[in-house]
C-alpha cells in the first residue's frame, strides 16, 4: 500500500519528512494527507477492511461449509451493523490517519500496526461472538459430527 500511495499522492514522502511549521505551509502537502485520510476511512475501511472482516468471522463461526454462503452471510451481517461500525471507525481511524499520514514512513507504519492491534482487538471483542448458541451448537456439531448423540437424547 505504501507504494501505491506513493503514486497517488506523491507529496506524501516529501511532506512527511518537513517540520511541523514546514507541513502547515505546505498545502499540496495537506491536501495529500487529507486525501490519504478520505481514502482509508472512506474506501479502504467500509468497503474492504470491514467485509473481509465479516466474511473471516463466517469461516470461523458460520454453520455452513460453502463459500458463498460465507461472503453473502459476512456482508449481510456487516450491512446490519455498518452504522455503528463506521461511526466506531471514524471516530477513531479520522484522527489516527491524520497523524499517521503526516509522519515519516519508517515511523508511520508501526503507528499503523499499534493502532490496528488495539482496533482489531475492539471489532473482535465487540463483534467477534456468534449470533446466538443455538448457532454455536449447530457449528460444534457439524464440525464434530456429534449430530447423532443429540438427535437420540
Amino acid at each position: 500500500m505504501v507504494n501505491k500511495f506513493s503514486k497517488w499522492f506523491p507529496t506524501r514522502s516529501r511532506f512527511a519528512t518537513l517540520s511541523l511549521s514546514e507541513k502547515l505551509k505546505d498545502t499540496a502537502g495537506m491536501i495529500d494527507a487529507l486525501k490519504m485520510v478520505a481514502f482509508d476511512v472512506f474506501i479502504h475501511l467500509p468497503l474492504i477492511y470491514f467485509p473481509c472482516y465479516y466474511t473471516c468471522k463466517e469461516i470461523v463461526t458460520g454453520t455452513s461449509w460453502n463459500p458463498v454462503d460465507w461472503v453473502k452471510d459476512g456482508v449481510t451481517k456487516y450491512w446490519n451493523n455498518k452504522e455503528e461500525d463506521c461511526l466506531a471507525m471514524i471516530k477513531l481511524w479520522g484522527p489516527s490517519d491524520c497523524i499517521q499520514f503526516s509522519m515519516p514512513i519508517h515511523i508511520s507504519m508501526p503507528f499503523r500496526h499499534m493502532v490496528s492491534f488495539f482496533w482489531t482487538a475492539y471489532v473482535s471483542f465487540t463483534r467477534g461472538g456468534s449470533d446466538d448458541e443455538d448457532s454455536k451448537l449447530k457449528r460444534r456439531l457439524s464440525v464434530s459430527d456429534d449430530s447423532a448423540k443429540v438427535d437420540s437424547e
